[in-house]
């Protein structure tokens, strides 16, 4: 599949890769149906990967979870999207950074499998970092590296934050299923062609997307992010990390900065 990242693949291409007849044999109908929606957005890094990341919780029931597109020599990892179940309630951490070098993100660099800690508060794992997920309110927590084309791609977390969760091997064996078989390849394929760095990128302040700046269109006229998710048909957290991602794009300190940096484009 190297040929994904050599030219960029229609999404035709990518529904005769992910869609074919094997993989409706071989994974749920509602896994399929999760990744025909994330080919739809796959010129959307951040859009897709909250598609993906909506299915997962509600399949797990976890309270958060995360994406990033860090190396394992990066020293910080900062989740480019974070998803939130509102029915359970967690704590907001959009901003919240993680030292990429610590025991527990080393562990899950270096397994293609996911790194499972039931309980953040005792796990040996997190021994060097159990501080930067109690401040979260995490209470059990999973990592999952994420690869493509023998690529590291970037990293997932997904947590619950009200008590400790035993993870069983059925909800192992669906995050590897599930990251090795789509998200990863698919966010790969995103972030390489669509992303802020990517090859069509161009530059650290690119212009941002078409989808952000119909956002940001509809901030500059007042709008919610919940009037905005309306008026788009699209959930208030797709719009808060659309704006968000524009506004470290751009690197406006907030969202009247990036009104202004945007005129000249809206």
């Amino acid at each position: 599949m190297r040929e994904l990242i050599e030219v960029p693949p229609t999404r035709k291409r990518l529904k005769e890769i992910f869609l074919d007849r094997d993989q409706r044999q071989q994974h749920p109908a509602e896994m399929l149906n999760c990744v025909a929606h994330m080919i739809l957005a796959i010129d959307e890094p951040e859009e897709m990967v909250m598609v993906a990341l909506e299915y997962m919780a509600r399949r797990l029931g976890v309270c958060r979870g995360d994406l990033g597109f860090p190396s394992p020599r990066d020293p910080i990892y900062a989740p480019v999207v974070v998803h939130y179940n509102l029915g359970t309630d967690p704590l907001r951490c959009d901003d919240a950074t993680y030292r990429n070098h610590s025991m527990v993100f080393r562990q899950a660099w270096g397994q293609p499998g996911p790194v499972a800690c039931d309980d953040v508060v005792s796990h040996p794992l997190l021994a060097d970092s159990r501080d930067e997920f109690l401040a979260i309110e995490s209470r059990s927590i999973l990592f999952q590296r994420l690869s493509f084309a023998h690529r590291t791609v970037g990293m997932m977390c997904l947590d619950y934050t009200h008590d400790a969760h035993a993870w069983t091997d059925a909800d192992k064996g669906f995050v590897r299923e599930f990251t090795a078989s789509f998200l990863g390849p698919l966010a790969g394929i995103s972030h390489h062609w669509h992303g802020k760095t990517g090859a069509q990128a161009d530059g650290p302040s690119r212009r941002p997307s078409l989808a952000e700046l119909e956002a940001i269109r509809l901030a500059a006229q007042g709008l919610s992010c919940d009037e905005i998710g309306e008026a788009l048909g699209k959930s208030r957290r797709t719009i808060e990390n659309q704006l968000r991602n524009a506004r470290i794009g751009l690197q406006a300190s907030n969202r009247s900065e990036l009104i202004r940096k945007c005129e000249v484009w809206l």
